[in-house]
């Protein structure tokens, strides 16, 4: 099963996913992004807009990651 993933070592807490798609993302205290939930299917296209946003594609799909 895919599953969304913020990468925090490239996370340069820019906002551009937690603002933009809050239902999805949130920040720790020092702005680095993380997945709030599992995407569901009517946030798989935020999240793909998410994903192609970051500017140093911290965000991915990992595959066959168990729950």
């Amino acid at each position: 099963m895919k599953k969304l993933h913020v990468l925090p070592e490239k996370c340069i807490a820019c906002g551009k996913c937690y603002l933009n798609y809050p239902k999805v993302f949130d920040c720790t205290d020092d702005g680095v992004a993380f997945v709030i939930q599992k995407s569901s299917l009517s946030q798989q296209e935020e999240s793909e807009r998410a994903i192609y946003d970051c500017p140093t594609k911290a965000i991915k799909w990992l595959d066959d990651v168990p729950d």
